[in-house]
């Protein structure tokens, strides 16, 4: 979810929740407060009833301006109760149908006899009055939040427009270009994230030519010296002066060299690749690729007498990526595939539009699965590798999108690459 959105349903919603309980309180006191003008105004009738009640006629009385409803009923001389309030509903005759109306009742005494008064007002208006007020604010609040949501919008926009063109930048920087530089601020914050930044990425852009230096010196400086050493080397294994020692010991340093250069290479390789030095692209069909390299490797598949099944399922899938990072990703997990299988065994090479299976026969891993792309990880039962091949091949599916998972079951290893549109 975007800052942007993010911070404006929460603006909203607290304010909702704001709102909903000022309204609640609102209604309350507006309710209160006209239930207390019904009761003056009863008070103030129940004075004007007390003055016209020594000439009592009822359809006189009943008729007195802002009485709706009065009941006064002879009781017997009685402790005098003060007055009490209350609601209650009445048919009206009008409509016929039932009403709310607040009432006043109290006993008065005139000479000898006590009545017992009841002074009925009708809700309607005040209920009303409260319902259209309710309404109103509510639609107030409506617009309000409304126009606060719009507002907050354009102005969260326009002041977080340096912030989000910061962003955009930093997706779009390489170690290997220009570090980042940004406008002018009229912010402090976004000033000091300014600073920041271009430091940051003048740092990083630096820190990558300096290392990129060192890494083409030391290996165009290796490469002399073991090339000079492997050829005095085959040089001496070719003389006729040797004994057996001497010629076992030349042969040691002859493997030894040539382990050192392969490995020289293969950390120089997943440098480039780490530094995004790859960039050219072009179609590259996956089962072509796939055959390309079974052709290539038939031998040692032969030797070691493994099935290869063939499942191409993807429909014509083709890969926009460099052709020599393409090699490097098929032919090390067919290696894998083959290297660690067991005589006899059986490779499944699956392709779907959206993935590239590969499954190998053989016995479980010697170290723990989560190290299985990790460098110089190795099975101890193999020698003759130095655990860079798979680590390669997640290098490879990182630099394009890819998505590489492994999985063991039933002594078959299974690596799937999930490959995006």
């Amino acid at each position: 979810m975007k800052l942007l959105t993010k911070s404006t349903l929460l603006i909203a919603t607290l304010s909702l929740f704001l709102f909903f309980i000022m309204g609640v309180i609102f209604f309350q006191v507006l309710k209160s407060i006209s239930i207390s003008d019904l009761n003056r105004e009863l008070c103030d009738l129940k004075e004007v009833v007390e003055d016209y009640l020594e000439i009592y006629e009822g359809a006189q009385i009943e008729a007195l301006t802002g009485i709706d409803s009065l009941s006064v009923e002879p009781v017997g001389r009685t402790v005098h109760t003060g007055e009490v309030f209350g609601d209650t509903l009445m048919q009206t005759m009008k409509d016929d149908q039932f009403r709310t109306y607040r009432y006043i009742q109290f006993i008065t005494e005139k000479g000898e006899r006590s009545y017992l008064v009841k002074i009925y007002k009708s809700t309607t208006p005040a209920d009303k009055l409260v319902e259209r007020v309710t309404l109103m604010m509510t639609l107030m609040v409506i617009l309000f939040l409304a126009g606060i949501f719009i507002l907050n919008r354009f102005i969260f926009a326009n002041l977080w427009g340096d912030f989000f063109e910061a962003i955009e930048k930093l997706k779009q920087f390489e170690t290997s270009k220009k570090p980042v530089i940004l406008g002018e601020q009229d912010i402090q914050e976004f000033d000091e994230f300014k600073q920041v930044i271009e430091v940051m990425t003048r740092r990083l852009a630096e820190d990558y030519r300096e290392l990129k230096e060192y890494t083409d010196h030391t290996t165009h400086e290796l490469q002399t010296p073991l090339a000079v050493i492997k050829s005095k080397t085959e040089l001496l294994i070719q003389s006729e002066n040797l004994g057996a020692e001497e010629m076992k010991c030349l042969q040691a340093i002859n493997t030894s060299v040539h382990q050192l250069s392969r490995l020289n290479s293969t950390l120089t390789l997943i440098t480039r690749i780490e530094n995004r030095q790859f960039t050219e692209k072009e179609e590259i069909s996956l089962t072509g690729l796939l055959e390309r390299h079974l052709d290539l490797l038939q031998e040692h598949i032969g030797l070691r007498k493994i099935n290869v099944e063939k499942q191409y399922r993807d429909e014509g899938k083709v890969l926009f990526m460099d052709q020599g990072l393409a090699d490097l990703l098929i032919a090390n997990l067919l290696k894998n595939a083959i290297i660690h299988n067991i005589e006899g065994g059986t490779i499944v090479l699956e392709t779907r539009p959206e993935s590239l299976v590969i499954r190998n026969d053989g016995p479980p891993l010697g170290f723990s699965q989560e190290e299985l792309f990790t460098r110089f990880v190795r099975d101890a039962r193999r020698t003759g590798n130095f655990g860079l091949g798979l680590s390669l091949v997640k290098k490879v599916c990182e630099n394009y999108g890819f998505k590489i998972e492994y999985s063991f079951d039933k002594q078959q290893h299974t690596f799937t690459v999930t490959l995006p549109d």
